[in-house]
């Protein structure tokens, strides 16, 4: 499975979402216009979304858009 990695960037749990990349072992950036900035697979970001949901207790679903 050789999956291209794409940029990604969000404004939603901000706190949460770095938390979860610095777990993961993934490095992002900040700035206040895009956001958290930072590079993954897209099944990386789908699995993300889900245990944001899930497991860190986000009610509604984050908004993870490619950058």
């Amino acid at each position: 499975m050789n999956e291209e990695i794409k940029e990604w960037k969000t404004q939603s749990v901000k706190h949460k979402v770095a938390a979860l990349l610095i777990m993961d072992g993934v490095s992002f950036r900040y700035t206040e216009e895009d956001g958290i900035v930072f590079t993954a697979p897209e099944e990386y970001v789908r699995q993300m979304v889900n245990r944001l949901m899930t497991c860190y207790g986000c009610s509604l679903k984050p908004i993870i858009t490619e950058y």
